[in-house]
C-alpha cells in the first residue's frame, strides 16, 4: 500500500518497479506526461479565463455580450457595423428579401440604432427611429410556439409603422413550425460575423476591447458550437483511457459520506430531503426539521423534492466553492405559486431575498457562495474541516435571518397536499 501511496501521491515509483493493480496503471497512464490531457486542460483554461461570460446563465450572458457590440454608441470602436453584417447575414438564401431597406443596407445610417435588453420578453431589440426599423433578436433555444407568436404580436402592435425584422438565434437553422415570421440564424453564424467584424477593425480597437471579443468567441464557440479540437481531444483520451476515465467519475465526484450527513444535520437542525441518506454527488437538498409535515413534496420526482427547500451545490467543488440556497420549488398549482411568492415578498421587509415573479419553477432566491480554501493548503475531500464550514455557513446571522424570512411564511401558509 506505501507503493501506491508514492505511486499515485508523489510519482516517485514507476509502475513496473511495483505490483501495481491494473486500475492504478491505468490511472497513472493517463495521468502521467500526457500531452493530450496537457493540451485539453489549456483549451479548457483559455475558456474559463472569461468566467464574467459564465458568471450568469449562457443565454443571458451570450445575449449581453452580442447587445452590446450591436451598439453603435457602445465604446468598442465597431459602429453599426456588425449591426449592418447581421443584416446582411439574414439576406442570403433570399431572406428577407420583401424587406425594402434590405436593398441597400450598407448605405443605411445606423448611429442612432437604440439597442434594448430583455423588454417585452424580447433578448434584443435594435430600434432604429430615425429609419423606422426594428429588429427583435430572440436567443431562446427552447422558446416555445406560443412565446415566440406573441413577441410578434408585442412587436408589430407597438411599433405599427416601423418595418420589422424577427431573428431566432438557433442552434441548427431550424425554427418551430407555425413561425414563419422568423428568420433563423445559427450560433455558428454569429460567431462568424463577429469574428469577420473584430479581425477587419482590429487596428481601430483597443487591445483590451479586442481580447475580450476574443474571449466572447471562445465562450460562444464552447457553448453553442462545440470546440472540434476539444470534442477530437476527448474522444481520444476516452478511446485510449477509458477505464481511468471511468474511475474517476466514479470515485471522483465528491460525496458527503454519512457521518457527515448526520453532523450537518445535527448541528443544524435540518434533515435530509432525499430517499437515499448515505451520500450523494453534486447536490444535496434538505429542510429544516421545523418544516417537517408542513412544506409538501412536489408531485414530480417526489422522493426528493420538496416546494420550498434548502441545497448545497457542489457543482463547483473543483474549485474549492460551494454554494448554499433556499429554493422555491415546482409548484403544481400555479396560482398556488404565485400566492407564496407574494407573502415572501411582503414578508422580506430588509429585501435579503432574490425574488424573480417571472419564474415558474425551481427559483434559488437566496444563494451564498461558500469559499472552502484559505490559501494553497492543497487538495482535500468531503473531510470534517468542509463540513464544520458548511454547518457554519448554515447557522450564520445572515442564512438565518434568511430562514426566519421564509419560515414566517411557511408557518402560516396553507399549502395544498401536493404528494406527501
Amino acid at each position: 500500500m506505501d507503493d501506491y501511496k508514492d505511486i499515485c501521491e508523489n510519482r516517485a515509483v514507476k509502475p513496473e518497479e511495483a505490483s501495481v493493480p491494473e486500475d492504478i496503471k491505468a490511472l497513472l497512464n493517463f495521468s502521467v506526461n500526457n500531452k493530450d490531457l496537457n493540451r485539453l486542460e489549456a483549451i479548457v483554461s483559455e475558456f474559463d479565463s472569461c468566467g464574467v461570460l459564465r458568471a450568469a446563465d449562457s443565454e443571458i450572458s451570450i445575449s449581453s455580450v452580442l447587445a452590446w457590440l450591436l451598439d453603435p454608441g457602445a465604446h468598442h470602436s465597431l459602429g453599426d457595423t456588425l449591426f449592418k453584417n447581421l443584416l446582411l447575414e439574414i439576406q442570403k438564401d433570399g431572406r428577407g428579401k420583401n424587406l425594402s431597406f434590405f436593398k441597400n443596407v450598407i448605405a443605411v445610417n445606423f448611429s442612432g440604432l437604440k439597442i434594448v435588453r430583455d423588454r417585452h420578453g424580447i433578448d434584443i431589440l435594435a430600434i432604429s427611429p430615425q429609419n423606422k426599423i426594428v429588429v427583435a433578436i430572440v436567443n431562446k433555444i427552447n422558446e416555445s410556439k406560443t412565446q415566440l407568436a406573441k413577441n410578434v404580436t408585442i412587436v408589430e402592435k407597438k411599433y405599427r409603422d416601423y418595418e420589422k425584422v424577427f431573428i431566432l438565434l438557433t442552434l441548427d437553422g431550424t425554427i418551430p413550425k407555425g413561425s414563419s415570421h422568423y428568420i433563423p440564424i445559427t450560433f455558428k453564424q454569429i460567431h462568424g460575423i463577429v469574428l469577420s467584424t473584430a479581425e477587419i477593425w482590429k487596428d481601430c480597437m483597443h487591445p483590451k476591447v479586442y481580447d475580450f471579443v476574443q474571449q466572447y468567441l471562445s465562450v460562444l464557440e464552447e457553448r453553442t458550437m462545440q470546440n472540434a479540437e476539444l470534442i477530437g481531444i476527448c474522444e481520444k483520451l476516452y478511446r485510449e483511457h477509458g477505464a481511468a476515465i471511468k474511475n474517476i467519475i466514479h470515485f471522483g465526484i465528491p460525496k458527503l459520506r454519512i457521518s457527515h450527513i448526520h453532523e450537518f444535520h445535527k448541528r443544524t437542525n435540518t434533515e435530509s430531503v432525499h430517499a437515499e441518506k448515505n451520500s450523494v454527488n453534486v447536490f444535496y437538498t434538505f429542510i429544516p426539521c421545523a418544516w417537517r409535515g408542513i412544506v409538501p413534496k412536489t408531485n414530480k420526482y417526489a422522493s426528493d423534492k420538496y416546494l420550498v427547500f434548502f441545497s448545497l451545490d457542489f457543482s463547483s467543488y473543483d474549485q474549492y466553492k460551494v454554494a448554499l440556497s433556499l429554493n422555491i420549488g415546482n409548484f403544481p398549482d400555479s396560482a398556488e405559486r404565485s400566492r407564496f411568492v407574494d407573502q415572501i415578498t411582503k414578508a422580506d421587509k430588509d429585501g435579503i431575498l432574490n425574488l424573480k415573479r417571472s419564474s415558474k419553477t425551481n427559483t434559488k432566491i437566496f444563494s451564498k457562495p461558500i469559499s472552502l480554501k484559505d490559501g494553497d493548503n492543497g487538495d482535500f475531500d468531503l473531510n470534517d474541516a468542509v463540513i464544520e464550514k458548511l454547518i457554519e455557513v448554515y447557522n450564520s446571522d445572515e442564512t438565518q435571518k434568511v430562514f426566519k424570512v421564509a419560515d414566517g411564511v411557511v408557518q402560516t401558509f396553507q399549502f395544498k397536499d401536493a404528494g406527501k
